[in-house]
């Protein structure tokens, strides 16, 4: 390659750049939808409806846990068990044994989840295997709020 085709080269890359620089900096010249507009926090209704724990524990985990992790969906059981209620003491083998009647629909139990819902502040164990349910145990409800 000559030095003149180097030197073209170089040319036609640097205004290339300059044309994707300047399209970054100019919103209008991009193509394609714009950003969504984002509404107020009080604005945005919820999907989920609030937690009903007179219904069957199947039907209050398929509607509720869909899209939770395991530690939510742990904090979810103890909420059913304790009906919402915090310092409601709920057992270990209770939780365990509700799990494995819905693994479809909760998956394998690992034990790990009392522990990682226990970090986020949703359960606490004031004794060996019993679990409460903390204040805060609603934000696993709504995530985005």
């Amino acid at each position: 390659m000559k030095q003149e085709e180097l030197v073209a080269s170089l040319k036609e890359i640097e205004r290339l750049a300059a044309s994707c620089l300047a399209a970054l900096n100019d919103p209008k010249a991009t193509k394609g939808k714009a950003a969504p507009k984002v509404k107020p926090v009080g604005a945005r209704r919820s999907t989920v409806p609030a937690p009903d724990f007179t219904a069957q524990i199947r039907h209050f985990m398929n509607r509720h846990a869909k899209g939770m992790n395991g530690q939510q969906r742990f904090a979810l059981v103890v909420a059913y068990f304790s009906k919402g209620k915090p310092d409601t003491k709920v057992t270990l083998q209770t939780i365990k044994e509700a799990w494995n009647k819905m693994k479809k629909l909760l998956g394998k139990f690992n034990t790990g989840y009392a522990v990682w819902a226990k970090d986020n502040g949703w359960v606490d164990s004031p004794e060996s295997k019993v679990y409460v349910l903390m204040p805060g145990w609603k934000e696993i409800l709504h995530p985005d709020v």
